[in-house]
């Protein structure tokens, strides 16, 4: 076999709740942007744009799942469950600040960023209608990063999925409702989107705080706060797992603007793309989250060359996985693109981005499971650094110039985009074979 029997049980039990939940975490913006494709091109980009920078401000606090998820692991594999909730209150207490500034800083710049990002004013005003509602209840909805970072470090990641799956539920049936005015409501359309998810992400908030006080107050939910020490450990492997969540998504704003440079249809296309290489790229996520608990654990037991051989089946695994879910994107892109539009001219720009993905992803997906992966063992700095050099030192430079100098079309900043991530592939595996990592903490 390629991978031991029982280790791949135990891969199995942890990871496909975590494939589940992060493909289905992906269903909030996919939803969306497949609901109000039938108001327009103008609203697909739209909820894209806004979409994407929702997910760019909240990045600022992503990575203190991987935070949580650290610390909770170490101490499952030192046998001190009882304390584990601790770094969970260490967790909701870091984004809920964090979330202050964010949303401040958010409503401030959001009108004249959909302005400079979009170009047309009229994607311009949906987005920011779009952005400002998601942002409003920021406080509540990023700690919800906290608990997931927890869910994985306890091997309770069916909490997680099954929190995902109802809120996807939900999302689908008030996007029904409000985006269409079905059944007596308002008829909202890119608004209703967003009020939509919204609802459903507050309503899995409540949902993780219900569960973790019912049920995890022995483990020190709620009974104790973290001390300055913890808070500190916590805060700086966040700090820079955020950091680099955040330099990538500015990163991708970029690409949607440089995308909007060259025409609508390349904006609209970012967009679906984007959409499209996440049923990749989150189930590559939880890989990275799967193999953080079990490298974590096998730390806490002082088993370095276990936490270090998970790392050998992961990657085993990610290439089997990846490969497999980009086989359709290369034999079946028309079909699939016509999921989102009936546009030929942007089936026609997207076609050919769409089909490199399905050559390329089972490569470029391991530096998503190795960069995740270092950060949930508390080793962020590092890959970080390396991640954003990448990004605006390499990628965003030479796509600029192609599209702005040399006006080229999408499929040459998607060449682009696939170069950077196969050299960064490279990279977080070296670092891995290294074992530096294991001294993080």
């Amino acid at each position: 076999m390629i991978i031991d029997q029982n280790r791949f049980k135990t891969i199995s039990k942890i990871a496909i709740p975590i494939v589940i939940g992060m493909s289905a975490q992906n269903l909030f913006t996919l939803v969306d942007t497949a609901m109000v494709g039938n108001l327009g091109p103008k609203a697909i980009a739209a909820v894209g744009t806004a979409g994407m920078m929702t997910f760019t401000f909240s990045s600022l606090v992503f990575g203190v799942g991987s935070g949580v998820q650290a610390i909770a692991a170490r101490l499952v594999g030192e046998g001190k469950r009882d304390q584990t909730a601790i770094a969970l209150n260490a967790g909701i207490i870091y984004a809920v600040f964090c979330s202050i500034f964010i949303t401040t800083l958010a409503f401030a710049v959001s009108k004249p960023m959909f302005v400079m990002l979009c170009g047309d004013l009229e994607v311009a005003k949906l987005a920011n209608e779009y952005f400002l509602i998601r942002m409003s209840v920021n406080f509540i909805a990023l700690s919800n990063f906290a608990f997931r970072g927890y869910w994985n470090a306890i091997d309770k990641s069916k909490i997680y999925m099954n929190s995902l799956l109802l809120m996807n539920l939900l999302n689908i049936f008030l996007n029904y409702l409000l985006i269409f005015g079905n059944w007596g409501f308002p008829k909202l359309g890119v608004n209703g989107s967003a009020l939509a998810t919204t609802i459903s992400t507050v309503i899995g908030s409540v949902f993780y705080f219900v569960i973790a006080f019912s049920q995890y107050r022995k483990q020190g939910f709620c009974k104790r706060l973290p001390t300055a020490k913890e808070f500190g450990i916590l805060s700086k492997i966040s700090f820079f797992s955020s950091t680099e969540t955040f330099v990538t998504m500015l990163n991708w704003s970029c690409m949607f603007w440089i995308a909007g440079q060259i025409n609508s249809y390349a904006l609209a296309g970012v967009n679906i793309l984007t959409n499209m290489m996440l049923f990749v790229y989150l189930p590559a996520v939880a890989l990275g989250m799967t193999l953080a608990t079990l490298s974590g654990q096998a730390l806490g037991r002082g088993d370095k060359e276990d936490a270090y051989l998970w790392g050998l089946d992961m990657f085993k695994l990610g290439m089997i996985l990846c490969g497999m879910l980009g086989l359709p994107y290369l034999f079946f892109p028309e079909s699939i693109l016509k999921i989102f539009t009936n546009s030929p001219e942007l089936i026609a720009e997207t076609v050919g981005p769409t089909r490199l993905m399905g050559v390329t992803l089972c490569l470029e997906m391991l530096a998503v499971i190795f960069l995740d992966a270092l950060k949930g063992v508390g080793y962020a700095k590092k890959p970080m650094i390396i991640s954003a050099c990448l990004q605006w030192l390499f990628f965003i430079p030479i796509a600029a110039y192609l599209v702005l100098v040399l006006k080229q079309n999408l499929l040459s900043v998607w060449i682009t985009q696939c170069v950077m991530n196969l050299i960064m592939s490279f990279w977080f595996y070296r670092i891995w074979q290294s074992r530096k990592w294991q001294k993080a903490l």
